[in-house]
């Protein structure tokens, strides 16, 4: 239950505050396409962030793709005893975006992994979602933190942190009401303040790394400064909130960019292009605001492109121009930088 709903509707709605405005239409009406296990508590964008645990309630089918258990030893036991579920969140995330991309998949199938999707990405933040620690008296690992006891507050050092130390209590019912999303929002706005939003698009990012990182947090901090069946300290605490809150806003933000650009509405168009007096020119649909790269490569088989220049709309056509002197062919494209 990484983050538990609390730290879900965090992540969904500082995901939401993101999206292109294109973007959001299309969240909204996908969410709002029937599927299974969906109710009045997991309806918008920023509670269906929620669903995937919900379904729990109903079915067990989707339980390992909440977490991968990359394993760390704490005390030098190999880890070949940690037996790996065969299929994870990093797969579970993948399989969403290829859903998301494909154009033959149905609506139904669509709304479906996008629920997911918002999910996942939260839990894949969560260090004890992406590791499973080891040690001599546990060498098939502890399950996330879940073998890993504690005593006080919380039994468990896997709930410590889906509690974020602390951080992620409190929060409203569901569904939300003026009051609750008030709530949320005064929460997510100090967050925002601390970890400005940067947009980017135009790639697919590999879940995986994002695993890796949180395996790496795992190790370094989750596991640093705790000892089994002890009482957190307040230092401890402090560190796992504060941690929290970065894995949040990072959370939201990488799904923002990553419906953003899986959505992306205003991908550039070629629209004129002309050749005159020893110079190549070629226009594209733009965005105001938005920095577009232009790019370029001599063979279309070459294996990378060749930057040449960042632009900056200032309306809806952006064009660029070189000479064509001393060059015998090339291909030219424009990507969104931001």
């Amino acid at each position: 239950m990484a983050w538990n709903a609390w730290g879900h509707m965090i992540v969904g709605q500082i995901a939401y505050n993101h999206l292109d405005p294109a973007v959001k239409a299309k969240c909204d009406a996908l969410i709002a396409v029937p599927v299974d296990y969906a109710e009045a508590k997991n309806n918008t964008f920023v509670t269906a962030a929620c669903w995937a645990d919900d379904i729990k309630n109903y079915t067990s089918a989707y339980d390992t793709w909440h977490y991968i258990d990359l394993p760390i030893s704490l005390d030098g036991t190999t880890t070949n005893g940690v037996v790996l579920p065969s299929f994870d969140v990093v797969q579970a995330i993948r399989q969403c975006i290829a859903t998301l991309q494909s154009a033959s998949a149905s609506q139904t199938d669509q709304a479906t992994a996008l629920r997911f999707l918002l999910h996942f990405v939260g839990d894949i933040e969560q260090p004890l979602h992406c590791s499973t620690a080891v040690w001599a008296s546990r060498p098939q690992g502890d399950s996330g933190g879940n073998y890993y006891y504690l005593s006080g507050y919380w039994t468990k050092l896997h709930s410590l942190w889906d509690d974020g130390g602390g951080y992620l209590t409190n929060y409203p019912s569901r569904p939300l009401d003026a009051n609750g999303q008030a709530t949320l929002n005064n929460k997510v706005a100090p967050i925002e303040g601390d970890y400005p939003y940067s947009k980017s698009v135009g790639s697919i990012p590999d879940p995986m790394d994002w695993a890796l990182e949180g395996q790496a947090l795992a190790q370094t901090v989750a596991y640093v400064g705790i000892t089994n069946n002890s009482t957190p300290s307040a230092g401890y605490l402090s560190t796992v909130q504060a941690t929290t809150e970065q894995r949040m806003v990072i959370g939201g933000q990488r799904l923002a960019k990553l419906l953003n650009t899986i959505f992306m509405t205003n991908a550039p168009s070629a629209t004129t292009t002309s050749l005159s007096s020893g110079n190549f020119t070629f226009s594209w649909s733009s965005v105001s605001g938005t920095t577009y790269r232009v790019q370029s490569k001599q063979q279309l088989t070459d294996a990378t492109w060749t930057d040449l220049t960042d632009i900056t709309a200032s309306t809806n056509s952006t064009s660029f121009s070189e000479s064509t002197t001393g060059k015998q062919q090339r291909f030219y494209r424009a990507i969104v930088v931001n």
